[in-house]
């Protein structure tokens, strides 16, 4: 059974690529993302002893928050507060409302409400620290992150803050180190460090600089984005521009499907410093502890670093990106393209942004809009060819697969000599052929992907399952098919195929073995059911062939097969005649009844 969803296309892309841009890694333990000082996304905030007539307005926001709606969930909270505004419990949840709004100003004038019990809690500490760092009360700001405690990751980033601060009011004559902190921050050393280099970059602490740059990009594998731009930005203010382009070059290898490589440097331009004061590395410091958390359950977590980031430099790309990602997980999808279209021009997140704007646009039901943006963007940046993949995936999914097959043959032909990880692309072109009717077209990329990626199951599954259909290459295909059930053995479309392949050679018993453990897996799928209901049959077992058949036309499959189906529950099946193909390529009854 043949099977390519893009259903989840428009979470898992984002999600990859902006793993590119942060610190989160999968193997990091979640205690470490998400420790207990940091304001919980998952939390639920108790009830307030509250006054009769506030109930409504806190419930309503309550369910606002629990649906994603801030803003509305910020409104109703105000509302409450009218009724009971010394209520400190509504206070504190109002302060959070704002920041996950983006209202840090009003966040800050609510925060003079609460009394002394709450100058510990990590978010008021941060949204004094905010107002402070606005005012350039860099001493008042020092103080304030003196209360907050140690541990979890707000004890991780209290250094750097620490040391930003110190910065700020001049105090720092030498060079940064902060070694007793990095050596205590296990796997936040290469975050520490990043910062240490920011720092001593804006000190004008060059070596000092350098040094820790190379430290926090050492294995470029797994560096993130960010790390990287920052390098190749100091090197290309100092006028070194083999060694900036080559620090891209060396992450572009290493990361071959990141969506984030630049085009190659304009020596001709004065290139500005990524961090250029203390305010900005104050931003990036939110913007990479947000990163930490990104991905994690601890969404709303994410959005308070965030927003801070943003408080302090509006035209932050990187955070910007992320912001909006996390409006696009929660299905905000107009507020995620307003934040997509907020980022500036010239640079690669601003591209990368208006691609996922054009997803954002397909899932509100806007195809043409999508299709005309990415269009666009494939003229204004001709060496880049993921505009038009995913041009090609929109219209393979509106089953164009002819315009798709052209959109992913443009794209190949800007790539040129494909990589091993351009098969899916291939892949998704070969689908499209074989939709289109032009099934030569469609195997020679199927078997070139076979080529890039040897034993992809998916690939594996899809041609062998083509070659049955055509009655072709039987043998080969139970071979692919092996290695395809062998490599992913709980994929219900791939045993299917399978058990469909010992169908069509005679072997009933093995396929009812193969297809009722895919229906196990799978029980709505139409396909599924009608190949058990099949296998049924010809083993004897005629009732339950037809009560598969039933359940496959109530899982409504297209009309052809809905017919076929139809047919077989009034006649049966005809003798099983071993599967030959005709010198003039004339299948035989039961095959062309499938």
């Amino acid at each position: 059974m043949q099977s390519f969803s893009l259903k989840k296309r428009l979470l898992s892309s984002v999600a990859a690529a902006l793993l590119m841009v942060s610190y989160a890694h999968a193997d990091e333990p979640k205690t470490a993302k998400k420790p207990a000082e940091v304001p919980s996304s998952g939390e639920v905030l108790a009830a307030p002893k509250v006054k009769t007539g506030l109930a409504g307005s806190f419930l309503s926001s309550r369910f606002a928050r629990k649906h994603q709606d801030i803003g509305e969930a910020s409104k109703y909270i105000m509302e409450a507060l009218q009724h009971d505004p010394k209520n400190q419990d509504l206070i504190h949840e109002g302060i959070r409302l704002h920041v996950l709004a983006g209202n840090i100003q009003d966040a800050i004038v609510l925060s003079h409400e609460l009394d002394a019990l709450y100058e510990k809690d990590p978010l008021i500490v941060i949204v004094r620290m905010l107002e402070q760092v606005d005012r350039k009360n860099y001493k008042a700001a020092k103080l304030t992150i003196s209360k907050a405690p140690d541990g979890g990751l707000f004890g991780i980033i209290k250094p750097v803050m620490d040391a930003w601060l110190y910065i700020a009011q001049g105090q720092v004559k030498g060079e940064v180190n902060l070694k007793g902190a990095i050596e205590k921050s296990g796997f936040f050393a290469p975050f520490l460090t990043y910062h240490v280099a920011l720092m001593n970059d804006v000190l004008g602490k060059e070596e000092a600089a350098i040094k820790s740059y190379k430290k926090a990009s050492a294995d470029i594998a797994v560096t993130p984005y960010r790390v990287v731009e920052a390098v190749s930005n100091f090197y290309q203010r100092r006028g070194d521009f083999s060694k900036a382009q080559n620090v891209f070059d060396m992450y572009a290898k290493a990361n071959p499907d990141s969506n984030l490589i630049p085009e190659p440097i304009d020596k001709s331009k004065n290139v500005a410093p990524l961090v250029g004061d203390v305010r900005q590395g104050m931003a990036e410091m939110f913007f990479t502890t947000a990163s930490i958390l990104f991905g994690e359950e601890a969404s709303q977590d994410t959005f308070v670093y965030l927003r801070a980031a943003l408080f302090l430099r509006p035209n932050l790309p990187p955070a910007q990106l992320m912001l909006a990602s996390l409006y696009e997980q929660s299905g905000d999808y107009q507020r995620a393209i307003e934040v997509y279209d907020g980022i500036e021009r010239g640079n690669v997140f601003f591209r990368r942004g208006q691609i996922r704007k054009a997803l954002n646009l397909e899932a509100m039901g806007k195809p043409k809009a999508a299709l005309a943006l990415l269009s666009s963007i494939a003229e204004d940046y001709p060496q880049d060819e993921s505009a038009l993949i995913t041009k090609g995936d929109i219209l393979r999914e509106q089953e164009k697969f002819e315009e798709a097959a052209s959109a992913y043959s443009a794209a190949i032909e800007r790539i040129g000599t494909l990589k091993n990880t351009d098969w899916p692309l291939l892949y998704a072109r070969g689908i499209c052929y074989e939709r289109a009717g032009e099934w030569e077209q469609a195997e020679i990329d199927l078997l070139h992907a076979l080529k890039l990626e040897p034993n992809q199951p998916d690939v594996l599954n899809y041609l062998a399952y083509s070659w049955l259909t055509l009655n072709k290459n039987v043998n080969k295909a139970r071979e692919y098919l092996e290695t395809a059930v062998e490599m992913r053995p709980d994929d219900a479309h791939i045993i299917d195929s399978m058990g469909w392949a010992y169908y069509l050679s005679g072997d009933f018993n093995k396929a009812v073995e193969y297809l009722e453990k895919s229906a196990e897996i799978i029980p709505d799928d139409a396909t599924i059911n009608d190949h058990l209901g099949d296998a049924y049959w010809r083993v004897g077992r005629q009732t339950e062939a037809k009560f598969q058949w039933k359940r496959a036309l109530n899982f409504k499959p297209e009309n052809e097969a809905a017919e076929l189906i139809k047919k077989k529950l009034k006649d049966g099946l005809s003798p099983f005649l071993k599967q030959q193909q005709s010198s003039n390529g004339v299948k035989d009854k039961h095959f062309a009844a499938e």
